[in-house]
């Protein structure tokens, strides 16, 4: 079985909606542990707001060069796209982007036209790849045929794994995130998340019946047997997001096939009982305001 790329998530580091944010001074001790743990790839997004700056700052202080190490950014497919990836690279002082991501799917024209402004800036050299993110699976199937997607972020974890294995068959590499369900799967109470589909999912105690049970078996916490079912889902890559320098060392394990099968059950129910196509219950009208 061959271990996922590690990505750090910088989602906390900008933003606070499901987390906590996290101070400029904790954010950037965060990135270079991770940093001396030999993860240097990053995710984050214009819409991240500081997060670039922060991680641009902590790269010049830990004097790391440009070729070691990666960003993945995330734009909207707005007219304007050009724009804030110029933006985004001017925050990190970057000449290009390694990945860049349409970060949500819209209803209307502009969709093909922005993957068409990624096939240019592929061509221009201003980004290296290019792919999307939270798309339903139908319409990665069908942009797909048009374009040259290399990735899909998308989230991965006992609280929602939709389409993921027929996903895996249009060979598009998936950037996954959410391994602990946003916190939902530690053993610390989330009110934040209350709005999200799988919170009061009447599977909830039997998940957490059974992750106290394979605590037990397997001697380890909660969060490296959820983690460890990701992990062994086999995606290109997991990022994580962190609030402190610890949670960094968590670690997998590899779970009995028994054990992944009783747990793969019960992720497949708490996902098929949401209405939605994505864990944010986002209707993909193509009007989210992040980036007028």
């Amino acid at each position: 079985m061959s271990n996922p790329l590690r990505i750090l998530g910088l989602w906390n580091m900008g933003e606070d909606i499901f987390h906590k944010k996290i101070n400029p001074i904790e954010s950037k001790r965060i990135i270079k542990k991770a940093l001396s743990m030999g993860i240097n790839t990053f995710d984050s997004a214009y819409s991240y707001k500081d997060s670039d700056s922060i991680l641009c700052s902590a790269l010049r202080e830990a004097k790391i060069k440009r070729e070691n190490w990666r960003i993945v950014e995330k734009v909207m497919p707005i007219p304007t796209l050009e724009k804030k990836v110029d933006i985004s690279r001017k925050r990190l002082k970057t000449d290009y982007l390694d990945i860049l991501l349409l970060h949500w799917p819209t209803n209307n024209s502009e969709l093909y036209s922005s993957l068409s402004k990624l096939e240019k800036l592929k061509n221009e050299d201003i980004i290296k790849e290019y792919g999307v993110s939270n798309f339903p699976l139908s319409l990665l199937k069908k942009t797909s045929l048009d374009f040259d997607i290399s990735y899909h972020e998308r989230p991965l974890s006992l609280v929602w794994n939709k389409d993921y294995e027929e996903e895996r068959k249009l060979e598009i590499k998936t950037l996954s995130y959410g391994p602990l369900g946003f916190g939902f799967l530690s053993k610390e109470e989330k009110p934040r998340l209350s709005s999200l589909p799988f919170y009061s999912s009447k599977e909830r105690e039997k998940l957490f019946s059974t992750l106290d049970k394979m605590e037990e078996k397997y001697k380890v916490s909660r969060e490296t047997i959820a983690y460890s079912w990701t992990r062994q889902k086999e995606p290109y890559a997991i990022i994580r997001g962190v609030s402190s320098l610890e949670q960094l060392t968590l670690n997998s394990i590899d779970l009995d096939p028994d054990d992944i099968k009783e747990l793969d059950k019960i992720a497949n129910s708490i996902t098929l009982s949401s209405p939605s196509d994505n864990i944010f219950s986002h209707n993909y009208a193509g009007d989210k305001n992040e980036e007028t």
